[in-house]
């Protein structure tokens, strides 16, 4: 289907739109050689979602509206058929439901049966294309899926919420502007005179990446003084909330003053899943390798231990599956990738 085509049928539809940064919807992959498809999804805060709605919840509003949609009759339940729970994909939270078969005339049934739905207390639902492929894996409707999908939610939705708008994390402003000036001043010369050096063809190439080398090296000796003389200098309470995420990135990063700064920047957040998201963002930022690991370990486990107070069982896992994640290896990664290949192909590769 054309492009414009895509363009024009999103024009007819009045639902929310996705949430987005300004970089663009976060987990957005456009795939132009597939078909849109509808997607329904539950039209909650991701905390009411964390803190009710369980995979069995989840299900058994699949039913309901399955249910509902059998008794407004023929074209309601066409229209609905096809729908099953899947991955939110771009921009929504679980629980959403997905239809890649659905049609534009689709559309005004499905309109009726949210509408019912919501007058009936089932809930607030949004409808919405989609140019996403379906969600693949042998068992897409599994309490697993449920949990890993709640975690994209936890780990992504929270970019516009914390003020985060792209990964990695900026420098803070400040800082940002200071190292470019010592770039300015230490490289830019450098890189001035190595361009009326006599010297031509791969020596001249050489020297001259050395000499900026030693620039750089100068300018990182620099500006990481300045920054370790500002973390502590700085009071967090006086900077706004998403800077603050800044300059906890950067003391991970550093691992310098970690403590104040990941404290100060969790303050603000009212929600247990927001402040896994900010460690999430912060483990990021440092690639887990940085003296604040320990204490990140320790106060992800203390929101998970928390959690089990305040959301289901489904959402607490999903809090541990992020950390497990997080905690994982390269080559656990890897190893998670190649035991799912089907034996007759790993005999294959080793030669077989």
């Amino acid at each position: 289907m054309a492009t414009a085509d895509l363009h024009e049928q999103q024009k007819h539809l009045h639902a929310s739109p996705a949430r987005k940064s300004e970089g663009g919807t976060v987990r957005q992959l456009l795939v132009e050689c597939s078909d849109p498809g509808l997607v329904i999804s539950l039209a909650e805060e991701l905390e009411n979602v964390l803190q009710h709605i369980d995979f069995d919840r989840a299900r058994a509003l699949q039913q309901q509206l399955t249910d509902l949609a059998q008794a407004l009759g023929p074209e309601i339940a066409e229209a609905w058929r096809g729908f099953r729970l899947e991955v939110p994909n771009d921009g929504g939270n679980p629980p959403a439901f997905g239809n890649r078969e659905g049609t534009k005339e689709d559309e005004k049934p499905l309109r009726t049966l949210l509408a019912q739905a919501a007058e009936r207390g089932l809930g607030q639902f949004e409808l919405r294309w989609t140019w996403l492929l379906p969600q693949g894996g042998p068992a897409p409707e599994t309490r697993a899926q449920y949990i890993s999908d709640l975690a994209d939610g936890i780990r992504y939705d929270c970019f516009e919420e914390l003020g985060i708008f792209q990964m990695p994390t900026d420098l803070p402003a400040a800082m940002a502007a200071h190292r470019e000036r010592l770039m300015a001043e230490h490289v830019g010369g450098v890189l001035r005179g190595r361009a009326r050096f006599p010297a031509i063809g791969h020596r001249w190439i050489q020297d001259s990446v050395e000499a900026v080398r030693k620039a750089l090296e100068e300018v990182n000796t620099r500006a990481e003084a300045v920054m370790e003389y500002e973390l502590g200098r700085l009071d967090p309470a006086a900077i706004e909330p998403p800077e603050r995420i800044r300059w906890a990135a950067l003391a991970v990063r550093l691992g310098v003053e970690f403590e104040k700064w990941c404290v100060a920047a969790e303050e603000p957040l009212p929600y247990l899943y927001q402040r896994a998201a900010l460690l999430y963002h912060l483990w990021t930022a440092c690639r887990g390798i940085s003296r604040a690991r320990p204490f990140m370990e320790q106060r992800f486990q203390a929101i998970i231990e928390q959690a089990g107070a305040v959301y289901t069982a489904d959402g607490v896992a999903a809090l541990q599956h992020i950390y497990d994640d997080l905690r994982r290896s390269p080559w656990d990664r890897l190893s998670g990738l190649t035991d799912d290949e089907k034996p007759e192909d790993k005999g294959r590769d080793d030669g077989e």
